[in-house]
Order: structure tokens, then C-alpha cells, then sequence
């Protein structure tokens, strides 16, 4: 865990709050999964950590959307613009 983490807000509360924030941008049913998972990475290309969000449904192929912050240092803001990238990038 990062040093900055408002202790106010706990990991679990954070990770909702994404899948809440992801959920809304995407305009996800209830049926659509979303998780939320914070990874390491030993690469010297990437971040130290980085976190998953995985939108899994029946209808097709999961969506994984990559933010290069730790769960605690991720904004709404920052939700937003990754899941645009992801609307952006995806096939009609």
C-alpha cells in the first residue's frame, strides 16, 4: 500500500467506489460483472503497480480497462477517462 492512502477511506471502499464510477460510465446492467484488482509489475516498462478493472458479461467477450495508479490513487476522474478510451477503441 501507498504511503498517501487517506486512511479515511479504506481498499474495499475504494475498489467499490471504482466499480460504482465504472458502472455508471459505462451504463453497466446489473447482469454485467465488474472487478476491480491491483497488480505489481516487475517490468521496467510499466508501472510499479497498476490496476485491472475487468466488465465481464454473458453477451460477449470481458473489457479490461488498465490504470497505472494503485486502487487508493485512482479518482473518478481518472475512471472516466479510461472508460472512454475503452468506448473509444472498442468495434461497433
Amino acid at each position: 500500500m501507498s504511503a498517501s492512502v487517506d486512511e479515511s477511506v479504506s481498499l474495499p471502499e475504494m475498489a467499490a467506489a471504482i466499480k460504482f464510477w465504472t458502472r455508471q460510465t459505462l451504463a453497466l446492467t446489473d447482469e454485467q460483472i465488474v472487478s476491480v484488482s491491483e497488480f505489481a509489475c516487475g517490468k521496467p516498462t510499466c508501472p510499479n503497480q497498476h490496476t485491472v478493472i475487468m466488465v465481464m458479461s454473458q453477451e460477449g467477450p470481458g473489457k479490461k480497462i488498465v490504470i497505472n495508479k494503485t486502487i487508493a490513487d485512482i479518482s473518478e476522474f481518472d475512471v472516466l477517462d479510461a472508460c472512454l478510451d475503452l468506448l473509444r477503441n472498442s468495434p461497433s
